[in-house]
């Protein structure tokens, strides 16, 4: 299981195409109501052949090594999914617990949405071209902050993670491939605070909607 994905809503998509540009991200996809109609905006059309066109964009993806974002017009900032590469069987695995913990599933043919007590949701994905061929960048760990409402050790027993760490403040869970950090917050949204990267070289970064970006040479250690 792979943690390779995270989306945001937001009011600054250019800028986030830009910022991530700039960090050596290609974008695949531009899709925006457009007239009343949803059309493609792809590359190689660039901001300066439709900027001017009052364009509603629902999802812009970047794809970097082993990272896909995406993102999509909204009023105000709004952290929505994370995601994971699963195979076949630890997709059903998942299904199966998410039924078990009574949590809505939202099952499509190209992606598997689950929702959770913390009004962020957890993408299942099973098609491997959603990333590239390259190693790096990979998203070592995430850090999200939000209300804890409810237990996020759950979030261990959906994934069958290790519970690694648990106090008043702070949940860490992870396994041999990715580390989750949930951090209890006054705020009644989640937002994701930090993405970690195991990448070619070490940088520190935050992007348009505040989230900090960490990169290192080596394994990041739970």
């Amino acid at each position: 299981m792979q943690l390779f994905h995270y989306h945001w809503w937001t009011d600054k998509v250019e800028e986030m195409e830009r910022f991530y540009l700039e960090s050596g991200f290609k974008t695949t996809l531009r899709v925006g109501r457009y007239n009343g109609e949803m059309h493609t905006f792809n590359p190689p059309l660039n901001w300066e052949d439709f900027r001017d066109k009052n364009i509603r964009f629902r999802i812009i993806e970047m794809v970097k090594g082993q990272t896909n974002l995406t993102f999509g017009h909204g009023k105000r900032d709004m952290f929505d999914h994370i995601g994971f590469l699963v195979t076949e069987v630890e997709y059903s695995k998942v299904i199966e617990r998410a039924e078990e913990l009574k949590w809505k599933v939202n099952e499509g043919e190209r992606r598997t949405f689950i929702s959770t007590p913390w009004k962020f949701r957890i993408e299942l994905q099973k098609r491997r071209e959603v990333v590239t061929q390259e190693k790096q960048p990979s998203i070592q760990a995430m850090e999200i902050q939000m209300p804890f409402r409810e237990d996020p050790a759950l979030v261990s027993s959906l994934l069958n993670f290790e519970l690694i760490e648990q106090t008043g403040g702070n949940v860490t869970i992870g396994n041999d491939e990715c580390t989750l950090i949930f951090c209890n917050s006054e705020e009644k949204e989640a937002s994701l605070h930090t993405v970690a990267y195991l990448a070619d070289d070490d940088f520190s970064n935050v992007d348009p909607v505040h989230t900090k970006l960490i990169g290192r040479t080596q394994r990041w250690n739970q």
